[in-house]
């Protein structure tokens, strides 16, 4: 294995490096077990950093096709953090807004239902559906406008686990020990990966009556048109005197889910860089302990006309090749690894998407990598009295 990647990997070098690019490539491939050894630190790295990279790039693609799929609004009022629940007030303000043309709340909380814990939204039958597309496994709609005060809509998940289907019954006690028969409506399949609504969904007036201080956890709201810097003042303005809620447009709500999963991502890049670093290292190491093997062979490259700079020139290339074969082997390792777990997690639709941008970042940081254990090792060779390293035992 080594040995054709090193030739894969080498081309550049003999190109560029001439004799000394030649011999860097006959180096790295006289010792195949020492190189694997090497590779297989900085491998072992860039397989991790590549497989949370691709693993969070799915998740944000997923994350945003969920959402895109669920919201038809144009704004989303939601409060400050983007997941607490807001007062009902700041959603009713929003109506006097000259710019809005809809507005619908999604109250939620959590409640039992069926014996279960899960959570319960109230929404807005008459206006919901203008803002939130519903994808119905079982029922239209035209379900919303028959919900009633005991009326509800299930997911899909919760209706199968519990053995529901349309025309079934069942209990919801809420947490103020309120408890209501309910008799299941239609049942529809929110995307799995990040599902807006809860298992359970009855009127706004249902869950006001069940829960003793509602709260909106969302504020669809829709304009006529796209959004405008005016329509955004305006909207924000209406919320003024609820400083806890914050306006959103669709694609910024969408952009900041997803600078969410960035923010986590970097957290694990700092902890994976420590990785690189400790294989750095070890190709340092490796390099000197090659240099001194290789005292005498460099005394008499030297005694036969190789320059200073040649030597140091095969030893970063050596180096270089080192990494690369590292890198080879790293970053197909990581995406097969994350294709793995995609697979895993496949009934939660999380997509496996590949950054090219990044992967491409990685072996350039393979190369520099090689470029800096190269340093001392290259600077130690290059100095070497040749009369000295010729007696070298």
């Amino acid at each position: 294995m080594v040995r054709p990647l090193a030739n894969l990997v080498g081309w550049p070098a003999r190109r560029i490096g001439g004799v000394a690019g030649q011999l860097a490539q006959a180096n790295s491939k006289r010792n195949p077990g020492r190189t694997a050894s090497t590779a297989a630190a900085l491998m072992i790295g860039l397989a991790l950093v590549t497989f949370v990279t691709v693993l969070a790039e799915g998740i944000r693609s997923s994350n945003r096709d969920a959402i895109e799929d669920q919201v038809r609004a144009e704004y989303v009022i939601t409060a400050q953090d983007g997941y607490s629940p807001v007062v009902p007030e700041a959603g009713e303000a929003v109506g006097s807004a000259s710019s809005a043309e809809l507005v619908t709340n999604v109250r939620s909380d959590v409640g039992e239902a069926a014996g279960s814990g899960k959570y319960v939204t109230g929404i807005e039958p008459d206006s919901i559906a203008q803002a939130y597309r519903f994808d119905w496994e079982d029922g239209s709609d035209a379900v919303l406008a028959t919900l009633g005060e005991n009326g509800a809509i299930l997911d899909d998940d919760f209706a199968n686990d519990k053995n529901l289907v349309v025309g079934d019954t069942f209990t919801l006690v809420s947490v103020d020990n309120n408890r209501m028969e309910l008799e299941v409506k239609g049942i529809y399949k929110p995307p799995p990966f990040y599902p807006l609504l809860g298992s359970v969904s009855v009127t706004q007036s249902t869950f006001d009556s069940l829960y003793e201080r509602p709260r909106n956890l969302f504020t669809f709201v829709d304009v006529p048109g796209e959004p405008t810097p005016e329509t955004t003042q305006s909207l924000v303005g209406a919320v003024g005197d609820f400083p806890d809620a914050k306006v959103w447009t669709r694609g910024e709500w969408i952009d900041w889910q997803d600078s969410e999963v960035a923010e986590f991502l970097t957290f694990l890049y700092v902890l994976l860089v420590l990785s690189v670093i400790v294989s750095l290292f070890g190709m340092v190491n490796t390099l000197v302990l090659s240099m001194y093997e290789r005292t005498r062979e460099l005394g008499m490259l030297r005694a036969v006309g190789m320059t200073r700079r040649q030597v140091r020139r095969m030893v970063r290339h050596e180096s270089i090749i080192t990494a690369l074969i590292g890198a080879a082997l790293g970053l197909p390792l990581g995406v097969f690894l994350a294709a793995l777990v995609t697979q895993a997690l496949s009934i939660y639709d999380l997509q496996l998407s590949v950054p090219l941008g990044p992967l491409v970042v990685f072996a350039i940081l393979a190369i520099i990598v090689g470029v800096i254990a190269a340093i001392l090792p290259a600077r130690r060779a290059a100095r070497l009295n040749v009369l000295e390293a010729l007696q070298y035992e």
